[in-house]
């Protein structure tokens, strides 16, 4: 029996945790929620028997064996060295911070110097591992669609002072995934974990399209080299609570937790 501790009370938190409890009970237990708002943390470590936590200190006084992150990119690079320096395992949602090369390269030292595993979900997609082997063939290229209703792109800080057309789809966004992230810190999580699959984070391009008549997230990701060809099309409801997030990331967490305690696994 694991030990789970989860930074983040949200939607997607909450999913993930009851799901976890519901299909996993036998190989994991839920045994702190953290949550910068107390009132979140009590909410849903209430639910689970579990202890809420208002620290980083607190939530690993007792040792989880795996923290999983539903709390954004800033919380991956305030807390994820700690997690590891105090020996944990992370699994991180929020893949997005990973597009900063300095982090993601003490990210790497950290684990490395604890013998720690940082776990990247699929997320909203899948087929990472089909886009770690275009890599290793090399010469791959890649490119990254986003289609989005404009509510689940509401707030983000490259449409500041913009509004979207309510009547008619538009491209509001073409660039690298670096430039994608900075903009769209909350929608391009598929993007940056894409990218760093398919070694391919500097050469990537990333097109969002705000469009009124979805009421999907949309990605569709073309991969090719001189061998092979692939393209991929994930629709996914947002989740009525965050609409800036796929309901089945939670999901992803769930059912790679479920792959790493089967003596069989898929990859």
């Amino acid at each position: 029996m694991k030990t789970i501790a989860v930074i983040g009370a949200g939607a997607l938190a909450k999913i993930f945790c009851t799901q976890t409890q519901k299909l996993l009970a036998d190989n994991y237990r839920i045994v702190a929620v953290m949550a910068r708002n107390p009132e979140h943390a009590n909410a849903l470590a209430q639910t689970l028997d579990a202890d809420a936590c208002t620290s980083i200190d607190e939530l690993l006084s007792g040792f989880p064996d795996i923290v999983v992150e539903f709390a954004g990119r800033d919380a991956v690079k305030e807390y994820a060295l700690p997690v590891l320096e105090h020996g944990s395992d992370l699994i991180i949602v929020s893949i997005g911070a990973l597009a900063d090369d300095e982090f993601r390269h003490n990210l790497t030292e950290y684990a490395q110097k604890n013998h720690r595993k940082v776990y990247l979900p699929n997320g909203a997609i899948g087929a990472l591992d089909l886009m770690q082997t275009f890599a290793l063939m090399g010469d791959v290229q890649i490119e990254i669609g986003n289609r989005k209703a404009p509510k689940s792109l509401e707030g983000a800080p490259y449409l500041k002072g913009k509004t979207l057309p309510a009547d008619r789809e538009q491209i509001v966004f073409t660039g690298s995934v670096q430039e994608a992230i900075d903009g769209f810190p909350k929608n391009v999580n598929v993007a940056v974990a894409a990218a760093l699959a398919a070694d391919s984070l500097k050469k990537a391009t990333v097109q969002i399209t705000s469009d009124p008549n979805t009421t999907e997230n949309i990605h569709h990701i073309i991969m090719k080299n001189r061998l092979m060809r692939a393209e991929l099309t994930v629709a996914g409801r947002p989740d009525p609570a965050n609409p800036k997030s796929s309901t089945s990331t939670a999901w992803s967490v769930v059912a790679l937790l479920k792959n790493l305690s089967s003596p069989i696994e898929f990859f």
